[in-house]
């Protein structure tokens, strides 16, 4: 099959759809009540909406100009050409094809067929249209850190304004997708712990934990030990149940590892490793072949914690763009060491009041369990910076929000509750 070239939106028709879709998403972002319950002007909302699509657009240029046969991003588009018509003229063949793997890994190609419907084959209507439930992930998770971390505003504006976090959830990417349903997850849980066990919203929770099982099932290990440190010190109903889950999985992964091999952590790990392993990227750095084994996951620890927390360096990975997210995330670590230094990890970890103590562990753990899966299993630069970009809010915010005494931190905050929440 032969894919067109870029595709661009000065067609009059797709200019016309482009206009129309921008003016019913201002719309509805102005009039729901759920957006408008975050406290943000409606000027601002508006302003953050589309700074979100333009920064798709761009993505999906960038992405066309300078990623290795245009990215993820335009594979999928094109190759849902293909798949429609495949559809279409051959659902007998297209239904053989069809295997667990083959879905969970090439579902976004479905979304674009959705998509497609109402733009007109055109990627750029396609982000407009999917930015609108991804930001209104982001003002379920915006309202989550408000009030999690009290009378400070600027861990919240992260969700919306953290450079590597809008890059890579403005396009049609999994990390949006998955950013969306974290944000409706915790607002979900965030609701159960501070309002009791609802039927209707414990279902919900379980629907969002579902789907990002679907869509990338190595999430849970980082998400469910999270959730079980927040849940286990806010809700004490739910502390018998929780630690029997918690003795039941120790035990299995402990039987697993006499009885399956396979099915251990570092086997897991390792098959992981292989299947990034056969990929080819320009950004490949070096890491050490795990066999699956404890011993090899012991010794390669310094590279999954280099690569995983630090990289990239400045200069890795070959690309100019690079060099920026390695700046941002300087600026990340160089914001958790001060608070480290500063004050006491056990100051850090107390700086929320009480009830909100175990958002704020839940932040970290999730955060530093993600990042070092992601150096265990990813030897690409360019995978390492996407995969780790939506751990990077939860890794700043606990951080962030116990240097919120210090006059430059207290400041911006407040100018932030002055100026963008209506009074």
């Amino acid at each position: 099959m032969i894919f067109p070239g870029p595709v661009t939106i000065f067609d009059p028709m797709h200019i016309f759809l482009f206009i129309l879709y921008c003016l019913i998403c201002g719309y509805g972002i102005v009039k729901l009540p759920y957006i408008r319950r975050s406290g943000i002007k409606p000027v601002l909302l508006l302003a953050l909406f589309f700074i979100h699509v333009l920064t798709g657009c761009l993505h999906n240029v960038i992405a066309y100009k300078y990623f290795p046969n245009h990215g993820d991003i335009w594979h999928y588009f094109y190759h849902s050409f293909f798949l429609r018509h495949q559809m279409l003229t051959d659902f007998h063949t297209f239904i053989t094809d069809w295997t667990w793997s083959w879905l969970t890994h090439e579902n976004l190609m479905f979304i674009h067929i959705v998509l497609n419907c109402f733009s007109l084959d055109n990627l750029y209507i396609n982000t407009l249209l999917f930015s609108f439930p991804v930001f209104l992930g982001n003002i379920a998770l915006f309202r989550v850190f408000r009030r999690r971390f009290p009378g400070d505003l600027l861990p919240a504006a992260m969700i919306f304004l953290l450079p590597s976090v809008l890059f890579w959830t403005s396009c049609i990417h999994r990390e949006a997708l998955l950013y969306m349903l974290l944000g409706f997850l915790l607002s979900g849980i965030d609701r159960l712990l501070a309002n009791g066990f609802q039927t209707r919203r414990f279902y919900a929770c379980l629907l969002w934990v579902a789907l990002i099982v679907f869509f990338r099932s190595a999430f849970v290990f980082s998400l469910l030990p999270a959730l079980f440190i927040w849940i286990w010190l806010e809700s004490r109903p739910a502390r018998p149940v929780l630690t029997g889950l918690a003795i039941a999985a120790i035990a299995g992964i402990i039987l697993l590892n006499f009885l399956v091999p396979g099915l251990t952590i570092p086997a897991i790990i390792a098959e992981k490793q292989r299947e990034f392993d056969v990929l080819q990227a320009h950004s490949r750095i070096f890491f050490p072949v795990l066999d699956g084994t404890w011993n090899s996951l012991q010794r390669s620890l310094a590279y999954i914690v280099m690569n995983g927390l630090f990289a990239p360096l400045p200069g890795q990975g070959g690309q100019a763009i690079y060099l920026a997210f390695s700046l941002e995330l300087f600026a990340i670590w160089a914001i958790v060491a001060i608070a480290l230094v500063g004050h006491t990890t056990r100051a850090i970890i107390l700086a929320p009041p009480s009830h909100n103590r175990g958002f704020a562990l839940f932040c970290i753990v999730l955060a530093l369990c993600g990042m070092l899966e992601i150096g265990a299993t990813v030897p690409f630069v360019g995978a390492i910076v996407r995969y780790r970009s939506i751990y990077l809010p939860f890794l700043l915010a606990p951080f962030l929000h116990a240097l919120r005494t210090l006059p430059l931190v207290g400041k911006t905050s407040q100018w932030l509750f002055h100026h963008c929440l209506i009074n």
